[in-house]
């Protein structure tokens, strides 16, 4: 073999050795497709399991203009080790469900990503996920709520409370909370 052809083929092949050791193989790694699956959303408790398809729902209930009444859409995935010493990662997906009015409640739950069944890790928690996720392993999943201040308008609060959870003994622990609150700059 002559010598310009070996080192081309030493360089790919160095290439190939790199991007497979330095590749983020969370993604890889997961099973489960929060967008296409069906289970229990907390939100939407008077309907059963919910089949999202393309990460969307909307119940066979209408209104009196026969506008669906019930809908729940999947906002947020976000694939992260969570859970010390499980088998993969996992998958939080944050939830909003709707009425069909102005008004709309949000929760996250977490699923083992090594499954392609729905197998939440934990109890449902309220509020919608604050990304991005630190990663930190003190206190992994980052939950934000909303808080209105007098003044603010129904869709826009200004304040929020982020809670930092941990796992512990199949819950989800807080561990620690923050209060923001949104200033203006001048």
């Amino acid at each position: 073999m002559n010598k310009p052809l070996a080192f081309g083929l030493a360089v790919v092949a160095l290439t190939v050795v790199i991007a497979v050791l330095t590749r983020d193989t969370d993604e890889a790694e997961v099973s489960f497709d929060a967008l296409n699956a069906t289970f229990e959303v907390e939100c939407m408790d008077d309907v059963g399991p919910v089949p999202f398809v393309d990460g969307e729902w909307a119940s066979d209930v209408f209104d009196d203009i026969g506008r669906s009444s019930h809908y729940a859409w999947i906002n947020d995935t976000q694939v992260a080790e969570l859970v010390n010493d499980s088998p993969g990662p996992e998958v939080a997906v944050e939830i909003i469900c709707n009425w069909g009015g102005s008004g709309s409640v949000e929760e996250v739950q977490v699923f083992a990503g090594n499954s392609g069944e729905a197998r939440r890790l934990g109890q449902v928690v309220s509020g919608t996920l604050y990304v991005p996720m630190s990663g930190n392993m003190f206190a992994p999943l980052e939950i934000r709520q909303g808080r209105s201040l007098p003044g603010d308008p129904h869709c826009c609060p200004s304040a929020y409370m982020v809670f930092f959870y941990q796992w512990d003994n199949g819950h989800w622990v807080e561990v620690d909370t923050e209060y923001w609150v949104r200033t203006e700059l001048n």
